[in-house]
């Protein structure tokens, strides 16, 4: 007897939406039925590669019945109006971080996967990352104590915000980095900040017409203990690695520093130095990526199942809502206190 698998669409072709149809089209419990995105030669290119239908209407997959679930990789302003078409049609929703990039925005999301009575997931893949997993896993077992004080930097080389996307200045490395670094520092202290300080620069990208934050860093306070974090988009091109990443959890009985950004491997030649990407994407077949993948496939395995979302959309609203509470402060608020109401 076949094993059940979910008929599956993407919304969204770009850099992250390529690890989603990669992971859909090869996984034994999926099958992609369609792509979709506003760029009809990049969705034809991706149908191309992956046999399945491509279009560039949303519409189009949620008139399709045969669609149970969909994956938004969707700029992260433009998740509102798509997430709550698809969720009024009946389709159960991954949706990449950040949910959304205004409280209202993430509310009217919620509020339509709640009564459409769908799954809905938030694909903050970092809770997966290799390096964070065994540090969660002592924290839980008590083994570490409390955690106490948090660093973590989370920054990309600057051509991720001059080059890879037509849309920084609408989005900024507080969103689109800085959603990681929030959602990290809550899933190892097992709680939400109560108040948040945030200090910003608009210098660099501002000169090339992207007016969004060069760098911005957070001050998150728990009710036990706090974090510190770090985003820039200007890392310069000469940086060794795309992403800078690193983490230092200071806990009442231990200590875990990680640096994700050297993963064991440099590369010198004609090109350059280079280190690789290895647990994200790792680079022995360009179909694999890795950790990547691990909340995609739990994504699909929850809707089979009939269980409950492993990453719910309350915690994207929450992380919403903390970054919301950050962008208040940018703009002079000061020390800002969270404010997690609902609805």
């Amino acid at each position: 007897m076949a094993e059940a698998a979910l008929n599956v669409a993407l919304v969204g072709c770009g850099i992250f939406g390529q690890i989603h149809a990669a992971t859909y089209a090869q996984f034994e419990h999926s099958r992609l039925v369609a792509v979709c995105d506003i760029d009809a030669e990049r969705a034809n290119a991706t149908a191309a590669k992956y046999r399945c239908r491509a279009c560039t209407s949303v519409a189009e997959i949620a008139a399709d019945p045969a669609i149970q679930a969909v994956s938004v990789a969707t700029p992260d302003f433009a998740h509102r109006d798509v997430c709550v078409a698809l969720a009024r049609a009946g389709k159960h929703l991954l949706i990449e971080k950040p949910l959304a990039t205004t409280v209202e925005d993430g509310r009217a999301i919620c509020a339509a996967v709640g009564k459409a009575g769908v799954l809905g997931m938030v694909d903050f893949h970092n809770r997966w990352h290799p390096a964070i997993v065994p540090i969660k896993q002592r924290l839980e077992r008590g083994e570490m104590g409390r955690p106490q004080m948090l660093y973590a930097r989370l920054s990309d080389r600057i051509e991720v915000a001059t080059e890879w996307f037509g849309w920084s200045g609408r989005s900024g490395p507080e969103w689109f980095l800085g959603a990681h670094l929030a959602d990290l520092a809550c899933h190892l202290f097992g709680a939400y900040p109560v108040r948040v300080f945030a200090e910003g620069r608009k210098e660099v990208l501002a000169s090339r017409g992207i007016g969004c934050y060069d760098s911005v860093q957070m001050h998150l306070s728990f009710a036990e203990g706090f974090a510190t974090l770090e985003t820039s988009w200007i890392v310069p091109r000469s940086w060794p690695t795309l992403v800078d990443f690193v983490v230092s959890l200071q806990a009442t009985g231990g200590r875990a520093d990680m640096d994700m950004s050297r993963q064991g491997t440099t590369i010198a030649d004609g090109g350059g130095y280079a280190v690789p990407m290895l647990w994200g994407k790792e680079p022995v077949d360009a179909d694999n990526f890795g950790f990547l993948s691990l909340p995609i496939r739990r994504f699909v395995r929850a809707v089979l199942a009939g269980a409950e979302s492993p990453m719910p959309l309350s915690d994207g609203l929450k992380n919403v809502q903390i970054l919301a509470a950050v962008q208040a402060s940018l703009a002079g608020g000061g020390v800002i206190e969270v404010d997690y109401t609902s609805a």
